[in-house]
């Protein structure tokens, strides 16, 4: 049993010895609240292909899934929302976690790589990697699932974030947007982030509540459409 308590105790030494010390980091703990709507950011331009796309489909897309409670993905969920951001106290690991329908966010900073692709299915919320330049927080983050930001991302986005404290009660974010399906070139945010006195709670989200009603009835409405269409060509 000694033995055995010694052989644990060297394993742990050894632990500590060989996974480095962070330098003190900003603290970015707390909730934060945020007034950013992405229609008011002007991006790059479209690709050709996706210029090409019928906007109405992509919409309806867009307002099905809305509807229906799915993710919305980052950072498009993070609009207008306020978010709870919880650090361990060596900065190692963060948590992120919306007011809005999206599962939480663990961003690792203990020098991990992002997952293998053809391993990891693409989700909403990609797969975040970060690290630290002096006091600003850098999060990478791939492996999307295509159909994000209005149904216009494709499975080549890729998202570069940047956390910066600028006040005890404020956060400089900066989101650079990458998406050669996409846009021509990549686009920047830059998004300021308050401390809010509130609580976070729970966003509760009812599959098709008042929404079904809506959706049924313009259903019906392209239904008769189409129909009046095909008794003219007759």
């Amino acid at each position: 049993m000694n033995h055995l308590n010694n052989r644990n105790g060297l394993w742990a030494a050894l632990l500590v010895l060989t996974v480095p010390v962070l330098a003190e980091t900003p603290n970015l703990s707390g909730f934060w609240e945020l007034r950013f709507d992405s229609r008011n950011v002007p991006p790059a331009p479209l690709t050709a292909a996706m210029a090409a796309e019928d906007r109405g489909v992509q919409f309806k897309l867009d307002t099905t899934a809305t509807r229906w409670c799915h993710f919305f993905g980052v950072p498009y969920v993070m609009e207008g929302s306020t978010i709870d951001i919880l650090q361990n106290v060596n900065g190692r690991e963060i948590a992120i976690t919306s007011a809005l329908r999206n599962p939480a966010r663990h961003i690792y900073t203990d020098g991990r790589g992002h997952v293998n692709p053809d391993t990891f299915d693409p989700v909403s919320n990609g797969h975040s990697v970060g690290h630290w330049e002096g006091d600003t927080l850098v999060v990478d983050t791939t492996n999307y699932r295509p159909g994000l930001f209005m149904q216009i991302t494709t499975e080549k986005l890729h998202v570069v974030e940047k956390y910066t404290r600028t006040g005890p009660d404020s956060i400089q974010w900066e989101v650079t947007i990458d998406d050669p399906g996409a846009w021509t070139k990549p686009w920047t945010a830059m998004i300021p982030l308050r401390r809010s006195k509130d609580a976070l709670y729970e966003y509760a989200c009812h599959e098709g509540n008042y929404g079904l009603q809506g959706i049924l009835a313009g259903a019906r409405a392209e239904e008769k459409t189409a129909t009046q269409k095909t008794s003219s060509t007759k």
